[in-house]
Parts: C-alpha cells; sequence; structure tokens
C-alpha cells in the first residue's frame, strides 16, 4: 500500500519562482523526518530541488508554470515525482557529462541531471499532452542490524 510520508500532505504546488525553493525544502524535510533514513531523505531532497531548479531556469518567467511535487513511501522504496506544464524535457535522454581534462576546461554548472542520475535509484520520463512528468525512485537501504 503506497502511503503519504507521515501526516503531512503528499503533493505541493509551486510556481516558477526561485523564491518558491525554501517552500519546497522545507516540505520535503517535513515529509521525509519520520521514517526515512537520512541519506536517502538527503537524496531525495537534493534530487527535487535540482529537478525543480531545472524547471524554472529553463522555462523562464514569461510563461505561468505549475510546478507540482509528489512523494510517497511504500515497503522500503520512495518515489517522488515533478509535473509541470512546461516545455518539453525529457532528462533521461541528456547525455553523461564529460569529464575535463583540465580545471581551465571545467564548466561550472549543468551537472543537475547528472546529480539526480547518481542519487536516485531510478529516474523515468513522460510527456502527457502538455504536461512533462519526472518519476525518480529512491529504494532505502536493508536493514542488515539484528
Amino acid at each position: 500500500m503506497t502511503q503519504a510520508l507521515g501526516s503531512h500532505p503528499e503533493r505541493l504546488v509551486l510556481r516558477n519562482e526561485i523564491a518558491d525553493l525554501p517552500q519546497l525544502s522545507l516540505w520535503i524535510e517535513t515529509c521525509t523526518r519520520q521514517d526515512v533514513p537520512a541519506d536517502v531523505a538527503f537524496a531525495v531532497a537534493l534530487c527535487l530541488e535540482e529537478a525543480v531548479v531545472n524547471i524554472i531556469t529553463h522555462n523562464g518567467k514569461t510563461d505561468r508554470i505549475e510546478i507540482a511535487v509528489e512523494l510517497a513511501r511504500e515497503r522500503g522504496t520512495v518515489t517522488a515525482s515533478v509535473e509541470d506544464n512546461g516545455r518539453a524535457f525529457d532528462p533521461t535522454q541528456v547525455a553523461p557529462p564529460v569529464p575535463a581534462t583540465s580545471l581551465k576546461e571545467a564548466k561550472v554548472g549543468d551537472l543537475g541531471v547528472h546529480l539526480i542520475r547518481s542519487f536516485a535509484s531510478e529516474m523515468r520520463y513522460q510527456r502527457d499532452g502538455d504536461r512533462n512528468r519526472l518519476m525518480l525512485r529512491f529504494v532505502e537501504p536493508a536493514d542488515v542490524t539484528g
């Protein structure tokens, strides 16, 4: 059975405003505070914040973009989804970054999708009409104590 995380809303709707990011951070922290291992909660926060920042920065302020974030937990797996009505963008098709051969050639930024791939157990994308839907799964480590 899929359940909301804790007793908190499992869905948050944001605008395409950087000023909304603290609200997202607080919501994620509140949702993952109980029962989610700290390393998984960190990965969820990092990936969701990165995904939302990408939506905001790549769509600009010309259009009103609605970003809906959902969290659920089932049998040791946290599932997060980010849905928006912005331009079509499939992060699963982004090529891995090419390592710089020197510090002089190193580029700052453009590692968001790479970070998401590194921290999430699974990443899927779907375009449904005029909406992007990114689904991320985070598998909690098995409890080896006992």
